[in-house]
């Protein structure tokens, strides 16, 4: 993708303004994710740390390309799962 020069100012501003907040966002689900793993490893819960596993429930494992996970004793969001952050 080739940069764009034809952006407007209120359009740059759009831009930057959003990538702030996403990246807002994704320290503060990285933060997250770090505190679920820290709660799993306490109580020896922690999974495979290349498998994407459930925080929110013992499922062990991703299954599915959808936004939540097609297990039948998950359904969580893709973000639930470690792997996905």
């Amino acid at each position: 993708m080739e940069p764009r020069d034809d952006l407007t100012e209120d359009q740059k501003k759009a831009y930057a303004a959003n990538e702030a907040d996403f990246d807002g966002l994704e320290k503060q689900l990285r933060s997250f994710d770090e505190t679920a793993n820290a709660r799993l490893t306490a109580t020896a819960r922690r999974f495979d740390p290349d498998a994407q596993y459930c925080y929110r429930c013992p499922c062990d494992q991703y299954e599915g390309i959808e936004h939540r996970c097609a297990r039948d004793t998950c359904g969580h969001s893709r973000i639930s799962h470690h792997g996905f952050i």
